[in-house]
């Protein structure tokens, strides 16, 4: 599955991954090289104020996740929320199925 994804700056989108909690999949994620992107994983980024340090407890948030060519992992009806501080495009996710573990 690919999904493309342009964001309006401090606007944030939200995606919901296809199927049911049990099916599992390597997520790759797709930015452009100068842009700042939040992902939130079940939970809602926000662009930090500037000048200061926020921190999240027990939520996932990250900045440009996979920007090394990482993957993450994630489930069905996970919800990714995306945020940038200004207007991205050209960015976008790829969900690779697994396998049910036997």
């Amino acid at each position: 599955i690919s999904v493309q994804i342009a964001l309006a700056a401090s606007t944030v989108l939200t995606y919901t991954v296809p199927g049911d909690p049990n099916i599992r999949y390597r997520c790759k994620f797709a930015f452009p090289y100068n842009a700042n992107v939040w992902v939130g994983y079940n939970t809602t980024p926000i662009v930090p104020p500037a000048g200061a340090v926020t921190t999240t407890t027990n939520q996932k948030v990250e900045l440009n996740p996979g920007q090394y060519d990482e993957a993450r992992f994630v489930h069905g009806g996970d919800v990714l929320s995306f945020i940038s501080d200004s207007i991205v495009v050209n960015a976008g996710l790829t969900l690779l199925e697994l396998p049910s573990p036997k």
